[in-house]
């Protein structure tokens, strides 16, 4: 597997720090959590599979094996640091300066633990008026400016359906992690890689940054439709609703003339795509009168004869219960070390050579405590035996 003989220090919590760990672990990477207090508080987080396997905890938690123990007693500082000692990277997304006071600031880490890379993840970075704050998703997708875009005018400010902030946060610590991993290669060095979800999010934002730059326009909410390419977006048919892009000038005349609108051919304001962009509310205006006079099946036997990209709005059990999803394997099956039955959206990737796979459903808590032990000299460790908080 790709990433097999690295091992991984997941030291995240919720959603954003252990994504980043579990996309390594399931490119081969050991990953070994490590859990303290309670454990991750998403265990507890209904709906539930079982007792301490939420669905939210299983969704980021694949792939690993659970250590649980106190951080706090000298034993458990010692383990932390045995483990620190046998691995390639460590994650943690403690609130901002909590790890510095466990006594890992980047003097320290660069010091004793030279060939580490140690991603850090937190709401807002480290630095400047908020470095000091704490945050959680949805707070983050309003200070980034995606929840102004997001929406229509109508409703106002929208949250993503997803913690998108947490989901690109993680993605980002698992890019950079990747990219300190390859310099090692290289250098033979470690080092602390930063994000956190604001530069995730904003990094995100992509053509509408673009757009403001550009024009010194503040993007807004449009809704379900593209805020610049007209026609493009949902529209309701004759007896139900889907979505369609029409940008390319053969497209638009057939599709002029299918909804029986030739005028919209000579119409200056529909002449091209830069056209229909500026005038993209008269567009999509007209559009909406002509769609409405058709039935969801003859549209699509229109778009699809006619190769123009369109497509529906499913549910979460529409989408996994479609034949592409069932044809691309996106449900993984498990089974957790209690029993129970788990289902969790499979990993993004398909490598033709070195597939990623689960190796480990995710763990019961403290579930690898033992093996973890004796795999770093510590099996029989007083001091550290009395910091667990797993008992047999």
């Amino acid at each position: 597997m790709p990433l097999s003989g690295i091992r991984v220090i997941d030291l995240g919590r919720v959603i954003a720090g252990p994504l980043g760990p579990m996309l390594l672990g399931d490119m081969g990477a050991d990953v070994i959590k490590v859990e303290t207090g309670q454990g991750d508080m998403l265990r507890q987080q209904a709906p539930s599979f079982s007792k301490n396997m939420g669905g939210y905890f299983a969704t980021a938690n694949r792939n690993k094996r659970s250590l649980h123990v106190d951080l706090r007693k000298p034993g458990g500082d010692k383990l932390l640091r045995a483990l620190m000692a046998s691995a390639d990277v460590v994650v943690e997304n403690f609130h901002p300066g909590i790890f510095d006071t466990m006594g890992f600031t980047d003097e320290v880490l660069e010091r004793d633990f030279p060939h580490l890379v140690v991603a850090r993840l937190s709401a807002f970075g480290d630095v400047g008026p908020m470095g000091h704050r704490s945050g959680v998703d949805q707070l983050v997708q309003g200070y980034s400016g995606l929840m102004s875009i997001t929406g229509s005018p109508e409703t106002g400010p929208t949250r993503s359906g997803v913690a998108i902030s947490d989901v690109m946060g993680g993605l980002c610590n698992t890019i950079g992690i990747l990219g300190a991993l390859m310099e090692r290669q290289r250098s033979g060095r470690g080092q602390v890689v930063r994000t956190s979800l604001l530069e995730a999010t904003m990094s995100m934002l992509t053509v509408q940054a673009g757009k403001y730059f550009a024009s010194g326009q503040d993007p807004v909410a449009e809704g379900n439709h593209h805020p610049s390419i007209a026609p493009y977006g949902l529209f309701k048919t004759s007896d139900g609703q889907i979505q369609i892009m029409v940008s390319r000038g053969e497209d638009f005349r057939r599709f002029a003339e299918f909804c029986g609108r030739p005028e919209w051919l000579v119409d200056e304001r529909f002449a091209n795509g830069a056209s229909r962009s500026i005038n993209k509310n008269a567009m999509r205006d007209v559009v909406a009168e002509a769609m409405v006079e058709k039935s969801t099946d003859q549209w699509l036997e229109f778009l699809m004869e006619n190769d123009i990209p369109h497509g529906p709005v499913l549910s979460i059990k529409e989408a996994f219960d479609s034949a592409q999803a069932k044809a691309l394997g996106m449900t993984l099956d498990m089974t957790a070390g209690d029993g129970t039955d788990i289902s969790v959206p499979r990993f993004p990737w398909r490598f033709a050579r070195t597939p990623a796979k689960v190796r480990h459903p995710p763990p019961q808590i403290g579930e690898h405590t033992e093996e973890i032990l004796a795999e770093v000299g510590l099996g029989d460790d007083e001091e550290v035996r009395e910091a667990l908080l797993w008992r047999k």
